[in-house]
């Protein structure tokens, strides 16, 4: 699945996609930026990806085509995402920007950047009133539901 970094993300469904800003939907033949970001917001997105904040669960994964070889056993997988308050916006990057980070170089926007080095850790009572002051009512009120 792709989206052009800071655009709108239906991935959850349109009822959502005004809400979140996408970050970090690459795909094979789609240009990305690339580059290097600061370690400590790379191993903060690390942490992130450990436990991720879902408002719901979804099957299956998403395998990363821009690895040079791909084997069923061997290639980078994800089934998760990371949601980042800051700003007025969610943003939603897909549990592998760390790997297309660490092995695929891509570097994300400056904005999302400033949002995870100030995003408070995910399941604490900061993180839930940072996702409702930024528009994300809706999804944390699925997530209740859900629980």
């Amino acid at each position: 699945m792709w989206f052009e970094d800071l655009t709108e993300c239906n991935y959850f469904g349109e009822k959502y996609s005004k809400i979140l800003t996408a970050v970090g939907w690459l795909e094979n033949g789609k240009q990305f930026s690339t580059g290097k970001i600061p370690r400590d917001v790379y191993f903060k997105l690390c942490e992130f990806s450990k436990t991720p904040w879902r408002f719901a669960i979804f099957m299956g994964y998403h395998s990363c085509d821009l690895c040079q070889f791909q084997f069923e056993n061997d290639s980078a997988k994800g089934n998760s995402n990371i949601f980042i308050p800051y700003n007025s916006k969610i943003y939603v990057c897909p549990g592998l920007i760390t790997h297309y980070i660490n092995n695929h170089f891509y570097l994300p926007p400056r904005e999302f950047i400033e949002a995870v080095y100030v995003c408070p850790p995910q399941g604490s009572m900061e993180y839930l009133k940072k996702m409702l002051e930024n528009g994300g009512r809706e999804l944390v009120k699925m997530m209740k539901e859900h629980k």
